[in-house]
């Protein structure tokens, strides 16, 4: 009875002990960013009037939510990595006292908008490289009761594949040696 006593005793000191190494990143976590833009009112490409006035205020929303420094550790942490991109866009259901179309806002005009946001372009952050970089997406849409609840959310998570990625820096490394 005692030896058995003794063997709890030891078997529950070993699963309360702390690890020796902590690790610098946990092992199931492939997000690199995740930025949420709450409250603001999702744009999209719609007839394609306006867009980079529609980029500049996404730009300007999420740079009001992120810190220059938490853009540039981003931007470090997503430099040569391919990437699962989610995103979820929580739109306004508005009232009946009110006409509201935002829940008939396609998705694909929805994301659109907040790639070219994430890339190099004029209204870019630079977070991304490139485009082609995206190797996987997510998203969805729903409907908020509250204005105040209405926005979106950026996760960007690592994607692992070798051979995409291999095949991807080798064609970037030629066309810069081709322009230059």
């Amino acid at each position: 009875m005692e030896d058995e006593e003794a063997e709890v005793d030891e078997e529950e000191g070993e699963i309360g002990e702390a690890p020796t190494e902590t690790p610098e990143r946990v092992a199931s976590t492939r997000t690199l960013v995740d930025i949420p833009v709450i409250p603001f009112e999702p744009p999209t490409t719609g007839s394609g009037h306006d867009i980079g006035e529609k980029q500049g205020k996404l730009r300007t929303a999420i740079l009001e939510r992120v810190t220059q420094a938490e853009l540039a550790k981003f931007k470090e942490a997503l430099k040569g990595h391919l990437v699962t991109i989610t995103l979820g866009f929580f739109l306004w259901k508005g009232s009946t006292k009110t006409t509201n179309t935002r829940a008939v806002k396609d998705l694909d005009n929805l994301m659109k908008i907040i790639f070219d946001v994430l890339g190099k372009g004029q209204q870019g952050l630079g977070l991304l490289e490139e485009d082609s970089y995206i190797c996987e997406v997510y998203a969805k849409k729903e409907l908020v009761e509250d204005q105040a609840e209405e926005g979106l959310r950026i996760i960007i998570e690592e994607y692992e594949d070798e051979v995409m990625q291999k095949v991807l820096k080798e064609f970037y490394s030629k066309k810069s040696k081709v322009s230059a």
